[in-house]
């Protein structure tokens, strides 16, 4: 079992069989279900420890210990937002690795147990009761669990990341809704009682801009009214676009009104003795929201005059950007 290994295969009361290792100092030990599975971990687990004595490199740790540390080094530089995605994410990770697969060593998870998870997320919620998740949420703890293995590799407990080469999640292919001049304009009067409400779904419908992370980013010098453009910002704090990079935006007359009337009603308006920088902003007091702070998601908004203007029910925020792209490959624009 290597140049410096020593250790045993055995029988195990469970009926597997349990092998263990040694090599400088360093013990490891694992129970499989045949004997040819134990001399094959034995054998890769003897290289390993060698490899990682040779190159000096830290002892892996657990997988619990993996997401503390990475939680501890990553969170303080990232956004409100993509903590709380990154969250939801590790709360499912710890229900699988953690509680079902006993805390393994983070050198022993291999592509096969990220797909393992994979699968098993597609039917399970993060506490580890049934319900199924689409390839979206599969897609973000891929993504979240990438980046805590690339944590890893950077710590050097392990020299390759494993979900590099792990399936890609995938779901059915979603064709967008294309709402038709009539449905858009039942759209907006839905929303004609919530002003924020309103101009932001004027503001995804004229300009195509992205919801959460472009439109409520918007602030009043963002609009300039002598050239109608819309300025679309990058590299702010808490923020990015999903191209990274900054761009201007035509507005429409209509558009262009609209945000018009909507400063001169909210942009001299103060909350708490102060003025907002955002055209998006809470305009009283709530439980997890302040007067005057940036609106961090109107879809629940939009949902309810999806259903108040009798829309299918599918439709997304995102469809929005479909239409105003639609319309303009319509007019002949690029």
């Amino acid at each position: 079992m290597g140049k410096h290994g020593l250790g045993s295969i055995r029988p195990h009361h469970t009926g597997g069989y349990q092998a263990r290792v040694s090599v400088g100092g360093k013990k490891e030990s694992k129970i499989l279900p045949t004997k040819k599975e134990a001399q094959d971990w034995a054998k890769k687990k003897v290289q390993d420890l060698e490899e990682r004595d040779r190159k000096g490199l830290p002892d892996a740790i657990r997988f619990s210990q993996l997401l503390t540390d990475f939680e501890a080094a990553k969170f303080p530089h990232l956004s409100a937002n993509t903590q709380k995605t990154y969250r939801i994410s590790m709360a499912a990770f710890r229900t699988f690795f953690v509680r079902d697969r006993k805390d393994p060593k983070v050198d022993e998870i291999r592509k096969r147990d990220i797909n393992a998870y994979l699968r098993w997320r597609r039917i399970h919620k993060p506490d580890g009761s049934t319900g199924a998740v689409g390839a979206r949420t599969l897609r973000k703890d891929r993504a979240t669990l990438h980046a805590v293995f690339a944590y890893s590799v950077d710590e050097e407990y392990i020299e390759t990341n494993p979900v590099t080469k792990a399936d890609q999640p995938r779901g059915d292919a979603r064709e967008p809704l294309i709402l038709d001049p009539g449905q858009y304009e039942d759209l907006l009067t839905a929303c004609k009682d919530r002003p924020m409400l309103q101009l932001y779904v004027l503001v995804l419908g004229e300009t195509g801009l992205r919801c959460d992370s472009e439109a409520l980013w918007l602030r009043w010098q963002d609009a300039d009214f002598e050239t109608g453009l819309l300025t679309v910002e990058t590299v702010r704090k808490g923020r990015r676009t999903k191209s990274g990079k900054s761009r201007r935006v035509p507005m429409t007359s209509r558009l262009v009104e609209a945000i018009r009337d909507h400063a001169a009603r909210f942009r001299m308006a103060t909350y708490h003795g102060k003025r907002s920088e955002w055209v998006f902003h809470h305009m009283t007091d709530r439980r997890r929201a302040t007067a005057g702070e940036r609106i961090g998601s109107m879809r629940r908004g939009f949902d309810a005059a999806v259903k108040r203007a009798g829309l299918p029910p599918d439709l997304n925020q995102h469809d929005l950007r479909h239409r105003r792209v639609t319309t303009w490959l319509r007019e002949g624009h690029p």
